[in-house]
């Protein structure tokens, strides 16, 4: 074939074919028209015509806001494809609406009870899933994975464990989140450092973050102290809530774990001296001060890391990745759990409130716009369109650096081994994380704070306001 500028949608167009075409093998075909035979010699006929399939019209909540890699570009383009190739499904694409994360989960109770709600939500946290699974929103996929999504047998362990709720798949995963430290090498290197050096100790992160605090810049920063401290208490091994078989669930609020990783986290501020209570702030603040060298460190996740190579324009040669360490603190004994990485997906899931034809025709939007081929074509996209961008596949057979771009090499074997650490909360139904916030937020407010009576507060509350209304509704049920 001549060589020629491609479009993007040509580029689409020729790219995805073959599995394009094998999806759609595999769909309910249409019904043949019949003729009736007679017993004399039939008369030769043109053959017979598939009958026109009724058109479905579906809704889809999946119009995110553009980001610096062109990720929502390319869903466009591929929402795009999905039309031509599946004509009899229609499906009118929703702006995400503009709400608050403060305000989600409302939001979405209401959309998704009432009738005539979205066929279809993209959500970029699988706890919105678990939610609204738990209270019957959510659609279980299991019987349509054979005939829309065979390849949910390739997806990571892990990636098929945070996409089913109650044993039951309720969403197809897209790109996989994970958290670790992105650090600015110019910072590590002034500090003495190496700049390719990873800790791999608590005490040795702890060492490095001190030596990039200067006058001029904090080591450390995170967007807000729950979220900080759940990260590292979950790489310790600890969690306030553990969920038994009967789905009770059991309060550590004062576990040893507990206790240790919330005075190391007090520690950074007061101690240590790595950060201030007024860095823990919005995302866009953190950027900000990363970008402007008034910190050394941003937390890494694939959708933030790929806004530092666009609108930040760092070139991924300026960073250092580094995963977060595993297991205990250098102070922590015993732990509660085994220790684990928080891995999430953006996702999308189907309303099971919906006539069963329009469910069917929205599983199969879903599977199609994660499956592999599309995912491994993103990469292809990003190059021809030399965009830089780090990208988490959900399939154990499709490593970072085939769908990545422009990632350094000494990334390559932290990105993998990060992931071999995931995994997900204990108690997916807890929603008592507002007195955990709450009792973080006394115990960082001053360096000789009562953590142990703060936590005990916390539990107390927690049991009283929520977990026993919780237990009852258990037993009711």
């Amino acid at each position: 074939m001549a060589e020629r500028e491609m479009s993007r949608r040509t580029f689409l167009k020729i790219a995805g074919l073959s599995t394009l075409g094998l999806l759609a093998a595999c769909a309910p075909q249409a019904l043949p028209t019949a003729t009736p035979s007679t017993a004399k010699e039939a008369e030769p006929e043109e053959p017979a015509e598939p009958a026109p399939a009724e058109k479905v019209k579906i809704t889809a909540w999946d119009q995110v806001a553009e980001d610096a890699t062109g990720t929502s570009v390319f869903d466009r383009l591929k929402q795009e494809e999905f039309a031509d190739l599946f004509p009899e499904i229609e499906v009118e694409h929703l702006p995400f609406p503009s709400v608050t994360v403060e305000n989600r989960r409302e939001y979405w109770v209401t959309a998704l009870s009432t009738e005539g709600g979205p066929s279809v939500v993209f959500f970029d946290n699988d706890r919105f899933t678990y939610d609204m699974a738990s209270m019957g929103y959510i659609l279980y996929l299991d019987d349509y994975l054979p005939l829309y999504y065979p390849e949910w047998e390739d997806l990571s362990p892990i990636i098929q464990e945070v996409s089913r709720y109650d044993g039951k798949a309720i969403q197809i995963p897209g790109m996989v989140e994970v958290n670790g430290f992105a650090i600015r090498r110019d910072h590590q290197e002034e500090a003495g450092f190496d700049p390719d050096y990873t800790p791999t100790t608590w005490a040795e992160t702890v060492e490095l973050l001190v030596a990039m605090t200067t006058d001029d810049h904090w080591g450390y920063q995170w967007p807000n102290i729950s979220w900080g401290f759940s990260t590292f208490f979950a790489m310790n091994g600890g969690s306030v809530a553990l969920q038994n078989e009967d789905k009770t669930i059991t309060l550590h609020y004062t576990d040893d774990t507990t206790l240790e990783t919330a005075e190391w986290y007090r520690d950074l501020v007061y101690r240590h001296q790595v950060t201030g209570p007024d860095t823990y702030s919005d995302f866009a603040t953190n950027l900000n001060n990363f970008q402007q060298g008034l910190a050394s460190s941003f937390n890494f996740m694939p959708s933030w890391l790929n806004w530092l190579f666009g609108v930040a324009t760092f070139q991924p040669e300026q960073l250092n990745f580094i995963p977060y360490p595993v297991g205990a603190t250098a102070e922590a004994g015993r732990s509660s759990i085994d220790p684990w990485i928080g891995v999430g997906t953006h996702s999308h899931c189907v309303n099971a409130r919906q006539p069963a034809v329009e469910a069917d025709a929205a599983v199969r939007y879903i599977c199609w716009m994660n499956s592999k081929e599309n995912i491994k074509k993103q990469a292809d996209w990003w190059v021809e369109n030399e965009i830089q961008g780090v990208y988490a596949s959900p399939f154990e057979d499709v490593t970072w650096d085939t769908v990545s771009t422009g990632v350094p090499e000494w990334w390559g074997p932290k990105l993998v081994d990060i992931l071999s650490y995931g995994g997900m909360s204990p108690a997916p139904d807890f929603k008592g994380g507002d007195y955990l916030d709450k009792a973080l937020d006394e115990i960082v407010r001053s360096a000789t704070s009562d953590i142990e009576g703060e936590l005990k507060k916390a539990e107390e509350r927690c049991r009283a306001e929520f977990l026993d209304d919780y237990h009852a509704g258990l037993m009711s049920s």
